[in-house]
């Protein structure tokens, strides 16, 4: 489970920022949004709001660098290609300086840290520590690496083994390190959707849905419940010859295929009623899905997979904008499907980020589980939470956000006399 996520000096943040998942002591806030471990309260989703330009999306992107580079640590090492180290460029003191990415979780109700920072060439630190008794288990400047002597699976052989592009943590866990594998299998069970890779979401989904015939009923139901007028869900995949691939002039395909390729051919129809002049009942009509249907039908089947695979097996899944094409109500009807004890029995975990103020609500979310992003005098973003903001109780949120009690609203100025809800 994910406890917290902090990162510094990477694109527009310079200073450290923490995305905190643990709950408030607040037991009047939706108690259901909230689920133990030990000691430790943890929130089922967290939404991040903020105006456009004011680093939402990179909170997303941070955890999305921290992710690969762990999951693809030891593909680097044979790649001449610059690590993803974007630092803060409008600071000279944060200028060619390491970027740094670390995370609190747990594992078996025990509470580790693991981080590291990087630069364009090389991973320039590394650590990995347990909260009981404050251990390090190990840590590392640049190739100098000392580990715990009680940290067995770490061996003298297999830090010579570790290039400078390689994180110290999947060398451990590729040799069977148990404590190292385990990160590792929890970063595996964390997804990352971003605004820009839609396409990859939608190939997960249709694999899904073609692949398992449990989980696409599963889908479907999942689809019928947002009420598009669906009625059902059919799909097929074939192997086609390059040659026969409609809509592609010759030409590019020449340039674009092999003579002998093989490409896979999709169909996917969302089949919906069809009726007589009477508004009588005649049959099902099948719509081609990438040609016919609309942008928010084609998004809930592309996060239908993803949602229902984190839902049963108790993932963490981060979303940037996670309202694009999305009417807020099917908005509502997602994160209440986390917030939910019944439908979120696993305990899984949602980060968004929106601009859905419909959202902004106490039946909805609590005050911890809403953060807002904005940028400071010298264009770093700052993160922090509507509970970190002395606030009345029983307040509109969406109303007081517009009013710009919580800043993190963008500037016009030539609207500088507009007001919300006069």
């Amino acid at each position: 489970m994910l406890i917290n996520f902090k990162v510094k000096n990477f694109r527009s943040i310079k200073d450290e920022v923490i995305l905190d998942m643990q709950a408030t002591k607040d037991k009047t806030s939706k108690e259901q949004a909230v689920f133990e471990v030990g000691k430790i309260a943890l929130l089922k989703s967290t939404a991040i709001y903020g105006p456009n330009a004011s680093g939402k999306s990179n909170i997303i992107k941070a955890f999305s660098v921290f992710y690969k580079m762990i999951l693809e640590s030891m593909l680097r090492s044979n790649m001449n290609i610059n690590l993803p180290n974007e630092y803060f460029k409008l600071n000279s003191e944060t200028e060619n300086k390491p970027s740094f990415f670390e995370m609190k979780f747990l594992i078996d109700d025990k509470v580790f840290f693991y981080g590291f920072e990087i630069d364009k060439k090389k991973i320039c630190a590394e650590w990995l520590k347990q909260e009981k008794g404050n251990k390090i288990l190990f840590e590392r400047t640049e190739q100098e690496i000392k580990f715990n002597k009680y940290f067995k699976e770490a061996t003298a052989t297999l830090k010579k083994q570790t290039a400078e592009r390689v994180l110290f943590l999947s060398i451990l866990a590729a040799n069977n390190g148990e404590i190292s594998k385990s990160v590792v299998n929890l970063i595996q069970k964390m997804n990352v959707i971003s605004g820009t890779q839609r396409g990859n979401t939608l190939d997960f989904s249709f694999s899904r849905f073609l692949g398992n015939s449990k989980v696409s009923e599963r889908m479907k139901e999942f689809i019928l419940k947002a009420d598009f007028g669906v009625v059902d869900i059919k799909a097929s995949q074939k192997m086609i010859s390059a040659k026969q691939v409609q809509n592609i002039p010759d030409k590019f395909k020449e340039v674009l295929f092999k003579e002998d390729s093989k490409i896979a051919e999709r169909s996917l129809k969302f089949f919906h009623k069809k009726y007589n002049t009477n508004g009588e009942e005649v049959g099902n009509e099948p719509l081609d899905f990438f040609a016919e249907e609309s942008d928010g039908t084609q998004q809930m089947f592309a996060l239908s997979a993803p949602f229902i695979d984190t839902l049963e097996n108790g993932k963490v899944l981060f979303i940037d904008e996670i309202d694009a094409s999305l009417h807020p109500l099917l908005c509502q009807y997602l994160i209440s499907l986390f917030n939910s004890k019944e439908k979120n029995s696993k305990n899984a975990q949602l980060i968004f980020t929106t601009h859905d103020i419909s959202l902004l609500k106490e039946e909805l979310l609590r005050r911890d589980q809403i953060y807002f992003t904005d940028k400071n005098k010298i264009g770093a973003t700052e993160l922090f939470s509507l509970s970190d903001i002395s606030e009345r109780k029983g307040v509109d949120f969406a109303k007081r956000y517009l009013e710009g009690r919580y800043d993190a609203l963008p500037y016009l100025s030539d609207f500088e006399d507009l007001r919300f809800y006069k």
